[in-house]
């Protein structure tokens, strides 16, 4: 079963979208096998940036992307863990008839206790330390419980759409 099998992807696609303009993360739906079922959306320009580089993707997004989908598939449930840019990835199973189908979630923002990791970005990306400056300045600060009300938030629309 896939997640189109459940619901058609313009619903899935206006969650993604709700999830965007609500929390400002870069938000997903993913199937059960970290693919992105709807594109990307961008709740910041820094994420934006490392993705769009070759070198920031391979060292940053992409072998954070194998964990997150690890835990996806292995814990089944709810989790918040950063990325080694140091910016938080939020997701919710999508659990139907016992069958995991994938996540809801997004990334890209900073817990208030936490810290973009500007060197590491440096180091693996083509960009110059005052652009990372600049831009990790406008990523989107939370707090644990905003992250909290986030996952919340997900749970109850996944149940109320699939219901």
């Amino acid at each position: 079963m896939e997640l189109t099998d459940v619901l058609p992807l313009e619903k899935w696609v206006e969650l993604q979208e709700d999830l965007h303009k609500r929390f400002k993360l870069n938000a997903d739906i993913m199937d059960r096998d970290g693919k992105r079922i709807a594109g990307n959306t961008w709740g910041n320009e820094l994420c934006k940036n490392i993705r769009g580089d070759d070198k920031g993707f391979g060292a940053i997004c992409a072998p954070s992307g194998q964990m997150f989908l690890q835990l996806m598939q292995k814990a089944r449930e709810k989790f918040a863990e950063e990325c080694d840019a140091g910016m938080l990835r939020v997701s919710v199973p999508i659990i139907h008839d016992g069958e995991l189908l994938g996540a809801a979630g997004g990334c890209g923002l900073l817990l208030e206790d936490g810290e973009i990791e500007e060197f590491m970005i440096d180091m693996s990306t083509s960009m110059n330390e005052e652009e990372i400056a600049a831009l990790a300045k406008e990523v989107n600060v939370v707090a644990e419980a905003k992250v909290a009300e986030i996952q919340e938030y997900i749970e109850k629309k996944i149940s109320n759409l699939s219901a």
